[in-house]
């Protein structure tokens, strides 16, 4: 005979798993953890394109095959510096906050209401990322004709060399330049002027994935929608395009989240069973995904714990894939399972520090770039202009290039500190003055644009709805 615990427990599992469930819950509050991990998914981009510029060893095991590992390369202590987890999380983030309104109106039975704001919500999305991403672009755009890159094309950093563009021979050809690079943000991914505008494209397009799986599953019971959230996530995992596990997966995976966070029994059983809970995340989901979320961009064979996850990917990933992504993306998964079965990790995640750097990360996120290869080179490099900068040419008539500016070392590097501070308090002016500007400007678009006598009938169905439901009660 089962125990009244077991017997909580089978039931609970049932209804969280297969289909009892309430909305009840306020998404403000769901979404309140997701703001302060967005914040930290910002500064880590921050840190990874620091050290992709004055430290690229760190994105392997160790500086060379046969020396000992600095600290920063040890396993869990390189995520921050080695790449990729932030823009993964960006994008589970996008499938978890896109699906969260919709998915509560629709367990709630109201369907109408959960069309209606896939439709705005997705209709939204393209002017609230290309807006500021625009006016990001005119503003790299305008700094460059100044010379603002001047230093970083100059410095002995090859990846600010890489990442700062060189300028065209007239300014026609720039503004002809400006406008092609606006498209090929947007149709390829490419952009000269801020190479990291390259994440926003397959963003948009996986919010546009998930507003699809929402419509399409509006009436599938959940049981049903889990079954079809694994078979898409399997789906893109057999699948060897180019980031499927970065975008893709991950808004599936946020999807799939939002869905379960309107389920009442969940957290019922986080609270009932608190000691099972923290074994599965302390001996489990954490530590697992910590390790596969450290496997290194570069030289994976050069440290025993590295290569070994190199043969395993041989294993469980398709051929010609970025083994160092897919294990990354699989790492973020497991990360964001244990914080969203801990309460504790949920209310860390709401302070509001964190909550502060959420609420500056998606303008963090468009100008350091920028800053970084002009105002952080003109501190390390210790000059604005890059002169004196004098090109020779040897017998042959080829261009001899002088020596690349040498970063001036020592106390210098105490700038990076000061630096994070200015592309805060831009962050800041940005989310203070440009962020409500296109806000207000998307709501010109929308008010123009919809039907606003087809909107008041929808109302109209919605309220006479409710009124029969409450007839009928």
């Amino acid at each position: 005979m089962r125990s009244f615990q077991d017997s909580y427990l089978y039931t609970g599992l049932r209804d969280t798993l297969w289909g009892t469930s309430t909305a009840q819950g306020d998404p403000r509050k769901s979404v309140k953890w997701i703001d302060g991990l967005r914040g930290i998914a910002s500064f880590l981009v921050i840190l990874t394109h620091l050290a992709r510029a004055w430290d690229y060893a760190l994105f392997s095991p160790r500086d060379d095959e046969e020396v000992p590992p600095r600290v920063l390369q040890w396993p869990v202590l390189r995520i921050p510096w080695q790449g990729r987890i932030g823009v993964t999380i960006f994008a589970f983030l996008t499938g978890y906050v896109c699906g969260l309104k919709p998915m509560k109106l629709s367990r709630a039975g109201n369907h109408l209401g959960a069309f209606t704001a896939v439709a705005k919500s997705a209709f939204r999305r393209p002017p609230r990322l290309i807006l500021p991403a625009t006016i990001a672009l005119i503003i790299s755009w305008a700094m460059a004709q100044s010379g603002a890159f001047n230093v970083a094309n100059r410095s002995d950093c090859w990846w600010c060399r890489y990442a700062a563009p060189d300028l065209e021979d007239s300014f026609r050809s720039e503004v002809i330049r400006l406008g092609q690079n606006f498209l090929s943000t947007w149709t390829t991914g490419y952009m000269a002027y801020d190479d990291h505008q390259w994440a926003l494209l397959p963003l948009l397009k996986a919010s546009m994935l998930v507003y699809l799986l929402v419509c399409a599953t509006m009436f599938v019971r959940f049981r049903w929608r889990v079954v079809i959230y694994s078979l898409m996530i399997l789906y893109f995992h057999q699948d060897a395009s180019k980031d499927t596990e970065t975008f893709q997966i991950q808004a599936i995976y946020g999807l799939f989240l939002a869905d379960l966070s309107h389920s009442s029994t969940l957290p019922t059983l986080i609270h009932a069973y608190p000691w099972l809970r923290r074994i599965l995340i302390l001996t489990f989901l954490l530590p697992l995904g910590l390790y596969v979320a450290s496997y290194p961009g570069e030289n994976p064979t050069w440290s025993p714990w590295s290569e070994q996850l190199f043969t395993l990917a041989t294993y469980i990933f398709p051929p010609e894939v970025n083994i160092g992504k897919r294990y990354t993306a699989i790492g973020v998964d497991l990360i964001i399972a244990a914080i969203y079965l801990s309460p504790t990790a949920q209310r860390f995640l709401s302070s509001g520090p964190l909550l502060w750097l959420g609420k500056q990360s998606f303008a963090v996120y468009l100008v350091h770039g920028t800053l970084l290869r002009t105002v952080l080179c003109w501190m390390l490099y210790g000059t604005i202009s890059g002169e004196p900068w004098v090109e020779t040419v040897d017998d042959t008539g080829a261009v001899i290039l002088p020596p690349w500016l040498p970063v001036k070392g020592g106390w210098s590097w105490g700038w990076i500190i000061v630096w994070i501070g200015i592309v805060y308090a831009v962050a800041m002016l940005w989310t203070g003055y440009v962020d409500p500007w296109c806000a207000r400007v998307t709501a010109w678009i929308e008010k123009k644009v919809f039907n606003s006598e087809d909107e008041k009938d929808a109302q109209g169905d919605l309220e006479g709805g409710r009124m029969r439901r409450m007839v009928v009660e």
